[in-house]
């Protein structure tokens, strides 16, 4: 059996407070140990998310596994392929784009990957489908999500670079990524040509600012925020852990002001992109 890690997990961009995604596959030729395989992986999410002396160890998410909630938690290679060929939604093979293989046979597990992410590809990038469905995606968790979580969802917030970055490798090439932190994602699509320099640059920049912000959020107050603090003592705090993972350039003006300034270029830089694909 393999273990499929997805989201941060997958881009090892795991914070304090996330959840574990992780989805369980096997190969065809396994099919028949598939009531087997599936009480090894009910022991694994039992294990993992059982309560310690000092909390539990991890909230495991296997959502994102063909058909959701309803699917079988451990299912065939075929199966994710067939489903993802005719069934998936765009969100969800888009969701592929951040996986890795974490436990079991890791190199067919990193095969598997690449060709599910070569479906990926074939139904959205040689078609041109990803500008149009990622434009309404990332619309409609600004209208349901922005207000809010607005560092995340709102305008110029983090998810205008994640899914400028799932548009711009889907629009350039079917390229598998063994690595997806985000920064690498954008040294990969700057080589690739579809990225400027400074873009490129500015890119780093942002998604160093909002992931900092994240983490100092969670470092501070034990959970993710969606906005700035009010509080002036919480606020201090969270200026000078964010001035310890960024860059010193993004440390001239307040924080608000910085935030202010990165959310209004990310939001140029997408609708440059996306334009009026929403």
């Amino acid at each position: 059996m393999m273990v499929i890690s997805l989201g941060r997990l997958g881009m090892r961009e795991f914070d304090l407070g996330s959840d574990a995604d992780v989805n369980f596959v096997i190969p065809d030729d396994d099919a028949a140990e598939l009531v087997y395989w599936t009480g090894v992986a009910e022991r694994i999410i039992q294990t993992l998310s059982s309560y310690t002396g000092e909390g539990v160890m991890f909230a495991i998410d296997t959502r994102l596994k063909p058909n959701g909630r309803a699917g079988d938690l451990v299912q065939t290679e075929g199966a994710y392929k067939t489903y993802f060929a005719e069934k998936a939604e765009a969100w969800e093979g888009i969701a592929y784009m951040k996986s890795r293989a974490l436990a079991g046979n890791l190199e067919r597990a990193t095969v598997f990957l690449h060709e599910l992410q070569d479906v990926d590809w074939r139904r959205y990038g040689q078609s041109m489908r990803s500008r149009h469905e990622l434009g309404e995606m990332r619309a409609r968790l600004e209208r349901e999500q922005g207000s809010r979580n607005p560092l995340k969802a709102g305008v110029g917030g983090y998810y205008d670079i994640d899914f400028a970055l799932m548009y711009l490798r889907l629009r350039g090439a079917g390229i598998f990524y063994k690595v997806l932190n985000t920064p690498e994602r954008i040294e990969v699509i700057e080589q690739m040509g579809h990225l400027t320099p400074e873009d490129a640059n500015f890119l780093r920049d942002a998604s160093t600012f909002y992931r900092a912000l994240d983490h100092g959020q969670r470092l501070s107050t034990g959970h993710a925020e969606g906005s700035l603090p009010t509080a002036q003592a919480q606020f201090d705090v969270l200026t000078e852990l964010v001035k310890r993972w960024t860059p010193a350039h993004l440390h001239e003006h307040p924080l608000d002001i910085t935030l202010g300034e990165i959310r209004r270029r990310t939001r140029e830089f997408f609708q440059r992109l996306f334009g009026g694909a929403q």
